[in-house]
């Protein structure tokens, strides 16, 4: 009866510790405050690790540059990004923040796109197989990249996605993109999400992300490694004022979007993992969210689990 008990005991033990290390397994993304009132402020155009669950954003460092935006990360776990200020492609260390351009740390302006004061709001991202397809919202297009210079080639006509998408997100064979919020006029644009056709190429609503979303300027796109749709909105001067930026979770089916947290102001990028469900069927559903990392369910039912090993420890030594 004894090691009977004791098994028990154990698998208990076991199934809390389990429960404990999904609990904790806090989704997690990188994004820059590519806006904000101070540019010598190395706090802002900096890298943040981002907790997605509660918003707390952990400072990583100074990008170097003044206006980085649209981050993305390789199939092999790299992180890129672009910089809107001087149009350059750049690669973006997770360690210390700091960026340097595609083909050298003199490469700026490496995009190719003239003239050198085009302003263009970039959105990035990987497909499978390595590729880069980077949008530009201002000028409703697609390009694909080279990752050797940095330099950009048109994939068909220019403005031919006919609507700003402000950033975009690979799960498969299936490209999403995210449009602008706010047009410079301050009026509702294009608070959607959309399906992307990058050999066409083509934008297709899926829908509106709904009345639960504030107002926002441009936002960043990214599945997570379990093929969830998140996105981080920039609300940096909306109505006059400097908001928080929302994390939001997207039904990739219907565009409709869930605020999840929020944190500090000026987030318009956001990277979470390489590239999701590669070599899987693009119609196959993500697996299950677990519960996310410190909300009241998951912190309850860790509690429960100890309560519950503990009162097994209890009765054994009361038996």
């Amino acid at each position: 009866m004894l090691n009977k008990a004791h098994g028990v005991k154990c698998a208990v033990a076991v199934v809390a510790l389990t429960v404990a290390s999904t609990l904790w397994a806090d989704p997690v993304g990188y994004s820059v405050n590519s806006r904000g009132v101070d540019r010598d402020d190395r706090r802002v155009n900096a890298l943040w690790r981002i907790n997605l669950t509660n918003g707390e954003a952990e400072y990583i460092g100074w990008t170097s540059f003044i206006d980085l935006e649209a981050l993305t990360l390789s199939p092999e776990g790299v992180l890129y990004g672009a910089d809107d200020d001087t149009n350059t492609l750049v690669r973006v260390s997770t360690v210390t923040g700091l960026a340097q351009p595609l083909g050298g740390a003199t490469n700026r302006y490496n995009t190719g796109l003239l003239p050198l004061n085009r302003k263009l709001d970039f959105g990035m991202s990987f497909s499978c197989d390595g590729e880069l397809f980077v949008v530009s919202d201002v000028e409703q297009s697609l390009f694909r990249a080279d990752l050797d210079s940095g330099s950009l080639s048109l994939v068909g006509s220019s403005g031919a996605l006919g609507v700003p998408i402000t950033d975009i997100a690979v799960r498969g064979t299936e490209v999403f993109g995210i449009g602008v919020g706010l047009n410079s006029e301050g009026r509702a644009a294009a608070p959607n999400l959309y399906r992307i056709n990058v050999q066409t190429p083509s934008a297709e609503l899926v829908g509106p992300l709904g009345a639960a979303v504030a107002p926002y300027n441009n936002a960043g796109l990214s599945f997570d490694e379990d093929g969830r749709l998140w996105a981080i909105t920039d609300r940096r001067a909306v109505g006059g004022q400097d908001l928080p930026s929302q994390v939001l979770r997207i039904d990739p089916e219907t565009g409709s979007a869930t605020v999840v947290s929020e944190s500090i102001i000026g987030l318009e990028s956001l990277a979470i993992a390489p590239p999701s469900q590669c070599g899987r069927e693009a119609e196959q559903p993500a697996p299950a969210q677990p519960i996310p990392v410190m909300s009241r369910p998951g912190l309850a039912v860790f509690i429960l689990m100890i309560m519950a090993l503990g009162a097994f420890s209890l009765r054994r030594r009361l038996a």
